[in-house]
């Protein structure tokens, strides 16, 4: 590991410098350096990787294979390059949640259990020098009050030791996620936080307690993660606070992007980097949704990520970000690859992947009395919505124009018109993550 990630206020410095100064080629040159040294750092300590990269040419990056969850914890006692055993790591992760006490390390590391939305668990192995330089990143370019320390308020199903900071009269207070509503806000009053952080359906309902004078409290800037930011909730959020909502587009895999003080979504080129493609292998253009993203942790060496199969869905922007830096921009991020809607073609009658945000949009736009939505996809031609709607909506008038906006989306791409059912009622977040996914597919053989 080199000084700079040793040392707090190198990183810190350094992170400032990289994301305001750095040209393109700066960036592509970093990145290339960093992968091949990260290639070389997951060979030396781990059994997987050298048995993984044995038949390729490690100086061609681009052809070496991918992993995913799946990959890494089957193989994780070999895979992890500080020697330890994946069932020891299980056993103490499941101890943790069952104890609620995320404070404690497991020799000195801190090994986290991932929500885990589609069923597949997994460890996430963070050694305290990662999560000194992380933080650094994090402080660097977190947008903030104007002339104000950092007051944050964190809520997450989980903590872990890695949340915990108070440093230079800045601070952030985990609150768990899992706690009832009331309890939340009475957190948050005692708080008095400048700054909240929380997924986008936690922000809302806490936005909805404020609008109905539940609780008194003036946050000056939020943050959304762990969930799609979708444009309705972050309209709302802003409208009733008065404040931006920013992004952190993080998971345990890695921290992707976050956003400027111009409200644009940089991705972290220093600490991470993106291979977009679409669904022929080609890589995919600025502006197009991307069918595969493989995401390389530049940094991390404990639990490499290389070549890591990430499961999401993003736009790139065309556009340079008026703040200045060359740190690419994330127009959109759609959702999970496997949350894809799917239509059979009425010409061919072969499958056809369908973007999330087309039938977003097209439930959005149905009503101004929608104040909640969730899809769900049952088969190839059935839907499910789930519809929260304020106290004025018609609704059997609703129900007819979000069955047809539906149908519209399914025509749009030739694709047989599904039937779908509408009910009125709360979205239903995940059981296994307490996360809200609005679109969700439930087809289990796509193939």
């Amino acid at each position: 590991m080199e000084l700079g990630e040793r040392s707090f206020i190198l990183f810190y410095l350094l992170s400032k410098y990289r994301f305001r100064n750095w040209s393109s080629n700066d960036i592509k040159r970093y990145q290339m350096k960093r992968a091949r040294w990260i290639v070389k750092k997951a060979i030396d300590g781990s059994e997987f990787f050298r048995e993984h990269y044995k038949a390729y040419d490690l100086d061609d990056f681009s052809s070496l294979p991918h992993v995913d969850k799946a990959i890494m914890m089957q193989n994780l006692s070999q895979y992890n390059t500080l020697g330890l055993n994946k069932e020891d790591m299980i056993d103490f992760a499941l101890d943790v949640e069952k104890k609620k006490d995320y404070s404690k390390r497991y020799k000195g590391i801190n090994i986290g259990m991932s929500s885990g939305t589609s069923g597949n668990k997994g460890i996430v192995i963070t050694t305290q020098a990662e999560e000194r330089y992380l933080k650094a990143m994090y402080v660097s370019r977190i947008v903030l009050p104007k002339k104000e320390k950092l007051n944050c308020a964190f809520i997450l199903r989980v903590s872990s030791p890695a949340f915990n900071y108070n440093k230079f009269g800045n601070k952030l207070t985990y609150i768990n996620q899992l706690q009832p509503i009331e309890t939340i806000y009475d957190r948050l009053e005692k708080l008095d936080p400048n700054v909240i952080s929380a997924p986008p359906s936690m922000l809302k309902l806490i936005a909805e307690g404020y609008s109905n004078k539940k609780l008194d409290i003036k946050p000056k800037i939020l943050y959304s993660y762990a969930e799609v930011l979708y444009p309705d909730a972050k309209e709302y959020i802003e409208s009733k606070f008065r404040c931006k909502v920013y992004q952190i587009y993080q998971g345990s895999e890695g921290s992707y992007a976050m956003t400027c003080n111009k409200g644009n979504l940089h991705i972290n080129e220093d600490i991470v980097f993106f291979e977009l493609f679409n669904q022929d292998g080609k890589p995919t253009p600025d502006g197009k949704p991307c069918y595969r993203l493989l995401v390389t942790d530049l940094h991390k060496t404990s639990q490499p990520i290389i070549r890591y199969d990430l499961n999401d869905i993003l736009t790139l922007s065309t556009k340079k970000c008026s703040c200045g830096s060359n740190f690419r921009v994330i127009e959109h991020i759609h959702g999970r690859a496997n949350d894809l809607f799917w239509g059979i073609r009425k010409n061919d009658r072969k499958k056809h992947f369908i973007y999330q945000d087309y039938i977003s949009r097209a439930i959005i736009t149905a009503s101004d009395d929608i104040v909640d939505f969730q899809a769900i996809q049952e088969g190839f031609t059935k839907v499910t919505l789930r519809i929260k709607l304020n106290n004025k909506g018609d609704k059997e008038k609703i129900k007819n124009k979000l069955t047809d906006a539906i149908r519209d989306v399914f025509n749009g791409y030739g694709c047989k018109k599904p039937d779908v059912k509408v009910i009125f009622g709360e979205p239903r977040s995940n059981k296994r993550s307490n996360k809200l996914i609005r679109i969700v597919c439930n087809i289990k053989d796509i193939k």
